[in-house]
């Protein structure tokens, strides 16, 4: 009997989501978390709605820069429609081929681009992503007065170093061919965590006041690096939340929250990616 590997590992994301859930919330009452949710303040949480979506869309943009210097001429109005499309499979269908692969399909069937091609452009755009995690994590590391008064601010500055400079030779010897747009996208990625952070800041403005903004935004950027394991990042975000706010000391309960309303957030605006799902709009009929 032929084992279906795609299957069993979507069976495996799904059910380590529900484990890390209930983990989560065995030690969390989840009637706390709702009385909170249910006092949260609408403005703050629609002000983060607004920094998640122009997040996404600087992102899509990201791509589409990514795609045009690889000489993939792909018009900007079906590029962020492509990326919409993306996050409603990433985030709705967990058996499908997933978002990046999607975005790769559609390509390859409209404009018969070679795969390899768009394989390196999506992955490169992926790795900017994560380069612009890492190097805020360590920045707001500096924030975090446990390096400060251990004397480990050189660590940081050292592990940053080497971080860039790794990144830089990787690109260069195994995509040459990007090292012009390395920069510009990596200030842009820069500028897509810190919408997204600014987003965490709002969502946890919305339901508490608190001096310890540094240590949330750090432990969600932590486990925007791990969402990968699980279904739409959900279970992860919150069990690193929930892990973050004992070794960093602050609320769990208020972590964990700020991961739901996260998630929330995600879902709602990758839901309209489902018209152009079912409405199968073809990407080479909006071609200039």
């Amino acid at each position: 009997m032929k084992i279906n590997r795609k299957l069993v590992f979507t069976f495996l994301k799904i059910a380590l989501t529900f484990i890390l859930l209930y983990v989560v919330f065995s030690n969390i009452p989840l009637n706390d978390v709702w009385l909170i949710l249910k006092q949260s303040n609408p403005f703050l949480l629609f002000l983060a709605l607004v920094c998640f979506i122009l997040s996404q869309l600087i992102s899509a943009n990201r791509l589409l820069q990514l795609f045009k210097w690889s000489g993939f001429d792909l018009d900007s109005k079906k590029n962020y429609i492509l990326y919409l499309v993306g996050m409603f499979y990433n985030f709705f269908i967990p058996g499908g081929i997933g978002g990046d692969a999607y975005k790769i399909y559609i390509l390859n069937k409209e404009y018969q681009w070679p795969i390899k091609k768009l394989t390196s452009v999506v992955f490169i755009d992926r790795l900017m992503g994560l380069i612009a995690i890492g190097i805020l994590i360590l920045i707001f590391c500096l924030f975090i007065p446990f390096f400060t008064t251990e004397n480990l601010v050189w660590l940081l500055f050292a592990l940053l170093v080497i971080g860039l400079v790794s990144s830089y030779l990787f690109i260069k010897w195994l995509f040459p061919s990007f090292l012009g747009i390395t920069l510009k996208s990596v200030l842009k990625s820069i500028l897509i965590q810190l919408l997204q952070c600014l987003c965490i800041v709002l969502l946890l403005s919305s339901i508490s006041e608190t001096d310890d903004y540094f240590k949330y935004v750090i432990a969600f950027l932590l486990s925007s690096v791990l969402s990968i394991f699980s279904f739409s990042g959900i279970g992860i975000r919150e069990m690193i939340l929930y892990q973050a706010s004992t070794l960093l000391v602050f609320d769990s309960i208020k972590a964990v929250t700020i991961g739901l309303l996260f998630s929330i957030l995600t879902a709602f605006v990758s839901l309209f990616g489902i018209y152009f799902h079912f409405n199968n709009t073809k990407i080479k009929d909006s071609k200039n």
